[in-house]
């Protein structure tokens, strides 16, 4: 008798423990780091993406900025986050696979430290300019920087970030140098252009396009392939410098190990999101591309193809690890 009671106790906690166990995710509210201060184009994105994945959950995601050093100090936290399926990263593909080439010694690696989840979309880069700057165009960036080498100051939301990177290229493809000013987030660098401290500013477009429209700033270009739906008047830099392109994509990572049915759960939300007409109407709205929510294997692709890409043009401007 006393044996069965015994082995009819285990089978009761084993029973009462399942739920505790086989609890679903999410169960508590998911933290998503963003790597740059509130107000930027990366945090503008993920806010919005925040606010309706939370509906399509069921759990509140709680947005915390980490800022520093182009995105590092909040993508090694969530390199060494526990891999629950709670701490998530949105960054751009652009830092992810630029700063292997702009430090040393990264305290993570991009690969293999992060469960991939999906891109969002593609945020442009818009040139702007403090009213007071003379530049109405790109051809006249080029002919004032060929004027006062050096002389002209672009800001960046920091070294290696495709803002950078951005500048670097009208660099090379003018046959200019400009002096590089980095902040730690694109809302930092864009306050200074508003406030007329630096010249000219490659922003996210989404960011920028409320001065624009305000007149607190001038579009000179966009940094796209095409011009923006939301400013057609402004030419697309590529009208100047044929197959010029440069844009922030905002993408999902995981820490490693995470489970695969929690990053599978996480990409089918997300996809369902971007693709509804609320998220679409408001990517519209601020000039960005349509949707992507790409697959996790075709986005390391990506992060493996721009690392490369974003090595030769450093190399290329003679830019050294720091």
């Amino acid at each position: 008798m006393k044996k069965s009671l015994a082995v009819l106790s285990l089978i009761l906690s084993a029973l009462l423990a399942t739920p505790a166990l086989a609890q679903p995710w999410p169960s508590r509210p998911i933290r998503m780091t963003i790597p740059y201060p509130a107000g930027g184009s990366i945090d503008v994105s993920g806010r919005r993406l925040a606010e309706d994945l939370s509906t399509e959950l069921g759990q509140s995601i709680v947005v915390e900025n980490r800022s520093g050093a182009n995105g590092i100090i909040a993508t090694d936290f969530v390199a060494k986050a526990a891999p629950d399926g709670y701490t998530m990263l949105v960054s751009t593909l652009a830092a992810h696979a630029g700063n292997p080439s702009a430090v040393k010694a990264l305290p993570y690696h991009p690969i293999n430290d992060f469960a991939p989840v999906t891109v969002i979309n593609t945020v442009p880069l818009l040139l702007v300019a403090h009213p007071t700057f003379s530049a109405q165009t790109i051809a006249d960036v080029v002919r004032l920087a060929k004027e006062r080498p050096g002389q002209i100051n672009y800001a960046s939301f920091g070294t290696g970030g495709m803002a950078h990177l951005a500048g670097v290229q009208l660099e090379l493809r003018g046959g200019i140098k400009m002096m590089h000013v980095p902040y730690k987030g694109g809302a930092p660098a864009l306050a200074d252009v508003l406030g007329g401290h630096v010249q000219i500013f490659f922003s996210g477009i989404n960011s920028a396009l409320p001065h624009v429209r305000a007149g607190r700033l001038r579009a000179l270009a966009v940094s796209g392939t095409t011009r923006s739906k939301a400013l057609p008047d402004v030419p697309a830099v590529a009208e100047t410098f044929k197959d010029y392109e440069a844009g922030v994509s905002p993408a999902v990572w995981f820490p490693a190990r995470t489970p695969p049915e929690i990053v599978d759960r996480m990409h089918a939300a997300i996809v369902k999101v971007i693709n509804a007409p609320k998220f679409r109407q408001a990517v519209e709205r601020d000039g960005e591309s349509d949707p992507i929510g790409n697959t996790p294997t075709q986005m390391v692709a990506m992060v493996q193809s721009d690392i490369k890409r974003y090595a030769a043009l450093m190399k290329a401007a003679g830019i050294n690890p720091e």
